[in-house]
């Protein structure tokens, strides 16, 4: 008994894919105009969940070119020499969180004032008063003020200062839109499933007849709830055609319209490939799997009321 209800079992689930998947599309077929209004709607929701998907993406991205371009500018006491200096340079690069310290001299920072401000600080190339600094690269952006603190108190270190709270904030919000993101899509994948439950809900009332005697005859519940997991399936994958070609087609012109940054080059984008080839693969999928989960409720939901 155990080995027949194995191998029932086994043809129920594994022999009988081709034969469910064939059905899954004759039904798609003989119910195109419900197919097409439940595709629809998925349509829109994967859509409103491609613009979170590239926002939030883009979001990520801009974060970390900000934090990997922030750094601390420590100036030096003028009264330092050449040996004190290195030695500071030693003890910076000991602190914990730091990871590469620059010396730039008085001479390079004028140059990098004129270069940024125009030739009008040329004339104080004779009396420079500018500072001799560290520029100090932090492992992660979290570790600056303590770092910057930390310069603040060390002997030597006129004054150390990075973006300020400006610049915090801009990565907290980097931070609040990402996880704000991930929770709306993930509203929009409940709302999706529950689109595709209706769906097959109505499309299990039209064939009621048919379940009817498929029960009759013997069949098991995962028999008759397989086809229409593929019917899920295959309109969730449907209703991700539109919201694919958008993403590459749009974002790629989003792309080149913006040269690869948005407002400024502190702000630079996800190249198009493989990031949009990236976010169709996440979409299809999606589509598919909120398709199974649909329908696999609705079915069964079904099934044990009429059991």
């Amino acid at each position: 008994d155990v080995l027949h209800t194995i191998n029932r079992l086994y043809l129920e689930s594994f022999q009988g894919i081709p034969k469910h998947f064939m059905t899954a599309l004759r039904n798609l077929g003989r119910h195109m105009a419900m197919t097409l209004s439940s595709a629809s709607a998925v349509a829109v929701t994967l859509t409103l969940m491609t613009l979170f998907l590239v926002l939030a993406a883009n979001m990520n991205s801009f974060a970390d070119h900000v934090e990997t371009n922030l750094k601390i500018h420590a100036s030096i006491d003028s009264l330092q020499k050449q040996d004190e200096i290195e030695h500071m340079e030693k003890l910076i690069k000991g602190i914990s969180g730091v990871k590469t310290v620059e010396f730039s001299s008085k001479e390079d920072e004028l140059n990098i004032l004129i270069e940024e401000s125009g030739s009008v600080f040329e004339r104080y190339k004779e009396r420079n008063p500018m500072p001799n600094v560290f520029i100090v690269e932090v492992e992660k952006a979290t570790d600056i003020p303590q770092i910057t603190k930390t310069l603040n108190n060390m002997e030597g270190i006129e004054k150390a200062q990075y973006g300020g709270e400006s610049i915090q904030d801009m990565i907290d919000t980097f931070e609040t839109i990402r996880y704000g993101g991930a929770v709306f899509i993930l509203a929009l994948g409940v709302l999706a499933i529950f689109l595709i439950t209706n769906t097959i809900k109505m499309t299990i009332y039209t064939r009621q007849t048919e379940i009817s005697i498929m029960r009759n005859v013997g069949a098991g519940n995962w028999y008759i709830k397989t086809p229409f997991m593929f019917e899920g399936m295959l309109i969730g994958m449907i209703g991700a055609l539109i919201p694919v070609i958008l993403t590459i087609f749009g974002y790629g012109f989003l792309y080149d319209f913006f040269g690869g940054q948005f407002m400024s080059s502190m702000f630079v984008m996800q190249k198009p490939y493989p990031f949009t080839l990236q976010i169709a693969g996440v979409l299809f999928l999606s589509g598919a799997v909120v398709g199974i989960i649909g329908s696999f409720l609705a079915a069964t939901k079904y099934l044990r009321w009429r059991r």
